[in-house]
């Protein structure tokens, strides 16, 4: 068995091919020795007759007829004389090898069918075993059995049919001009790095550093060349102080910093020349490459790129809720008509005390601070808002009123009837946590109590 398991990869079906051509070839090679075997000459073969002391020394055979021979040995069995004169009671045609031959090639074919058993044997043996069993992959390779042999899956470090061989990568020579951190013509292992620095006074080409690290990789190769050391020809004025200067081979460049250019990094960009705002608003240039965009009414965001119309839907929660009953206060509300109810679209509404007042006001609490882009409001049966302001902060101390672009109060169009929905987009976006809707003008029976459901919205 152990003799076995030594084959453990060994091609068993190449060895049995030549054995089989070295069979034929010694049957061949043996009843050489038969004087007339080889010849093509039919009439040198005449027939003969064994006598029975003869035909008993054959093993387990009567006679061994070989076609076509040459005259047999003098004193042997086969015909004698140079033309091979006919025995008596001959057979036509035949002649025979002396039974000595033929018993050494019964013992000869016995030892190479039992060869070619115990190979057949061994190599059946080898197709069952799992060539994995006796772990042939080294380092940490993994091994995967194939039938006749195995497959090893090396890791990145190691390479060979059992992993056993380490990957490495040879040092190369120091650049001109510089140095290298191992001694060159040193094997380095696989990720392991070597590092090139120039000498004083200078830089890598093409690099701000004097320095450059190359790691050694799966292919044997380094993953950077070895570098080509410059004199450093920079100064702190090469790029006027706003860029970076790198040495190239023979000259220098400048890599500006944002919002410069030029060779010497001297001219200043202005970046509202690139039309940030668009359509939506004015650009203005403050500082380096710091603009800001003062947009068109309906429009916010850095650039002007939001759409308050279309992209900011996204109701704060008087509507749904989420605003509780005690986060909505008024300056002053009708007993059956209190602030809670002033939800859009909800049932009910505010309504202002009788007489009403230019100033009467509807708060609104969200409780953090908020970007708010619009209001929208409705009335109630009989009763609505038709002109309010709205002010905003984070306590009712600092409330700002929201101006137009002349920097006066902006007066914002409500209702014109009770139940539809008017919605006014702010000139700009909002941040803070209180919102007051101060009525302005109203419509009611005779006059009397303005009315609100209101929402607010952010993006």
């Amino acid at each position: 068995m152990d003799e076995k398991l030594n084959c453990k990869h060994y091609d068993f079906v190449e060895p049995i091919k030549m054995i089989s051509l070295h069979m034929s070839w010694l049957l061949l090679m043996t009843c050489s020795s038969w004087k007339g075997v080889m010849s093509l000459d039919r009439e040198a073969c005449v027939p003969i007759r064994l006598s029975p002391t003869q035909q008993d020394s054959l093993p387990d055979m009567e006679t061994l007829r070989i076609q076509r021979g040459l005259p047999g040995k003098s004193g042997g069995i086969g015909p004698t004389g140079p033309q091979g004169a006919q025995g008596p009671r001959g057979i036509p045609g035949t002649c025979a090898c002396d039974p000595s031959e033929i018993a050494q090639i019964h013992v000869i074919l016995a030892n190479i069918t039992a060869k070619l058993e115990s190979l057949i044997g061994l190599h059946q043996y080898a197709m069952e075993v799992d060539q994995c069993d006796h772990m042939p992959c080294k380092n940490g390779g993994t091994c995967h059995n194939d039938g006749n042999s195995y497959i090893c899956n090396c890791t990145d470090e190691y390479e060979g049919h059992d992993c056993s061989i380490r990957i490495q990568c040879v040092v190369p020579s120091a650049p001109n001009n510089g140095t290298i951190s191992r001694e060159s013509g040193q094997l380095v292992p696989y990720k392991e790095n070597i590092t090139y620095r120039c000498n004083d006074r200078h830089v890598v080409a093409y690099e701000v550093n004097n320095f450059l690290v190359a790691t050694c990789q799966e292919t044997k190769q380094w993953t950077k060349d070895a570098p080509v050391c410059v004199v450093d020809d920079c100064n702190p004025d090469s790029c006027s102080g706003r860029g970076t200067c790198i040495n190239q081979i023979g000259r220098t460049i400048c890599e500006c910093d944002e919002g410069y250019e030029g060779s010497d990094c001297s001219v200043q960009n202005n970046p509202c020349d690139l039309s940030p705002c668009g359509q939506r608003g004015v650009c203005v240039w403050e500082e380096g490459m710091n603009y800001t965009c003062r947009c068109r009414p309906g429009y916010h965001g850095k650039n002007c790129e939001i759409n308050i119309a279309s992209d900011c839907v996204r109701a704060v929660g008087m509507e749904d809720g989420r605003v509780g009953n005690n986060d909505i206060t008024a300056s002053r509300s009708h007993s059956s008509y209190t602030p809670h109810k002033a939800r859009l679209r909800q049932t009910g509404g505010w309504l202002s005390p009788d007489p009403p007042q230019r100033g009467e006001w509807l708060q609104v609490d969200l409780k953090s601070s908020t970007t708010v882009v619009a209001v929208a409001t409705q009335g109630f049966v009989g009763h609505w808002t038709t002109s309010y302001k709205i002010a905003h902060g984070f306590t009712e101390n600092d409330l700002q009123i929201i101006q137009n672009n002349q920097g006066q109060d902006l007066v914002f169009q409500g209702n014109r009837d009770y139940n539809n929905v008017v919605r006014n987009n702010f000139p700009a976006p909002v941040t803070a946590r209180l919102f007051r809707l101060l009525v302005q003008t109203w419509y009611g029976p005779n006059g009397y109590r303005a009315a609100l459901r209101v929402e607010y919205y952010t993006c």
